[in-house]
């Protein structure tokens, strides 16, 4: 497949199964879209609305609306700003919410960097798309209180009461450990920064990316291997031995993208240094031969496939083959992208991608749609290779 068909194939798979899919999940009633399918394609129309969920919606079709042009995308995220503004935002400590009723009323009313870092990304390529000063103000503010209250000597603190108070980060912590700081949550807050930067290049937004830039070449990467840590405590050191072998071909080319606007030239290269350095070691540990593996926890090595995974695989290889123009990154985006199309597109008709195969490849019984279920990942590779080959 040539790097022509690879893009075409792509937008025709964007236009076809991943937008569709969405635009049906569109909740005419009570606002915003349905939060949970199942594995057999019932959607729970009275299930709670997770902000991950509706943040990356409205990021998606704002995304489609500024590549493709479609007014039918931008009317889509309309909806998800309407019910992100007037749903999930606290209108009396400001802020997201994690979660609302089916209705739109709180259940859930924890902070968390991590949706307030989604509520960045959606509000500003909203904004991008539709002019709206308002999503422009929220996304600001969003930023504001990210800085103002989360921000911490380390990095991030990540989840809070609803009054800003300070609480432990079970929501994303995993594998029997508490972590104060994650690399997930960190890398979010950079591609929100990168995306409000791009868009407003404001000198607090600069100076906040480049400081968190600084962070992850200092304190989240482990130089010399590749790899990031995952969850740490809060001076970054590591609780649990793991490899996160998505969030590192994510972050390679995230990183990258950040390092476009960097003013600090040695920091540029080493940036740039760094992302290649893990795109190479993912592609030699991770990637065997069709797909990457999904992580390894304790010398345990987890060879299930992953859907955010894969397409992240897709955008992260493309990319270095971009910087490097070495055949081997091509080849493996490409065997990726035959790879998912192969196993992890779901043929059958109203559904879109399966959440995981095993190592055996065969279907894993996990929700179609839910809270981190969502067209972020693999609208975002479509996106990407639409961008990238002209």
């Amino acid at each position: 497949m040539d790097i022509t068909r690879f893009k075409e194939d792509l937008k025709a798979h964007l236009e076809e199964k991943i937008i569709p899919f969405w635009q049906s999940l569109k909740d005419d009633e009570f606002g915003g879209y349905y939060g949970y399918m199942d594995f057999n394609l019932n959607i729970d129309r009275k299930a709670q609305k997770g902000c991950i969920l509706n943040s990356r919606i409205l990021w998606f079709f704002s995304a489609c609306y500024n590549v493709l042009k479609s007014e039918k995308c931008k009317e889509m995220a309309f909806h998800a700003f309407e019910f992100l503004k007037n749903k999930f935002w606290d209108k009396e400590y400001e802020g997201l919410f994690w979660s609302v009723s089916h209705k739109g009323v709180p259940v859930d009313v924890t902070k968390h960097v991590y949706v307030q870092a989604f509520g960045i990304y959606g509000l500003s390529e909203y904004y991008e798309a539709s002019g709206d000063e308002e999503a422009l103000h929220m996304a600001k503010r969003l930023f504001e209180i990210l800085e103002t209250k989360c921000k911490r000597e380390n990095g991030y603190t990540e989840q809070f009461e609803r009054n800003w108070q300070e609480k432990e980060n079970r929501f994303l912590s995993e594998n029997g450990v508490i972590a104060s700081k994650t690399m997930n949550t960190h890398l979010h807050v950079l591609e929100s920064y990168t995306n409000l930067y791009r868009l407003l290049k404001l000198d607090d937004v600069y100076e906040a990316l480049e400081w968190i830039v600084r962070l992850f070449v200092d304190k989240i990467y482990k130089k010399g291997t590749g790899h990031f840590k995952v969850f740490c405590d809060d001076n970054w050191n590591e609780l649990i031995k793991a490899v996160s072998y998505g969030h590192d071909i994510e972050a390679s080319w995230l990183l990258d993208q950040a390092a476009k606007y960097l003013k600090d030239e040695k920091l540029k290269e080493e940036v740039e240094k760094l992302a290649l350095e893990v795109a190479q070691i993912t592609l030699k540990e991770a990637f065997d031969g069709q797909s990457l593996i999904n992580e390894m926890i304790e010398d345990r090595i987890d060879r299930s496939k992953i859907w955010w995974v894969e397409a992240e695989t897709v955008v992260g290889f493309f990319n270095a083959y971009q910087k490097t123009k070495e055949e081997k990154y091509l080849d493996a985006a490409i065997k990726t992208w035959e790879f998912i199309k192969e196993h992890l597109v779901d043929r059958r008709k109203n559904s879109e991608w399966l959440w995981k195969v095993n190592e055996d490849l065969e279907a894993v019984n996990m929700p179609i749609v839910e809270q981190w279920k969502c067209p972020y990942h693999n609208g975002r590779m479509c996106l990407e290779i639409i961008k990238r080959v002209d």
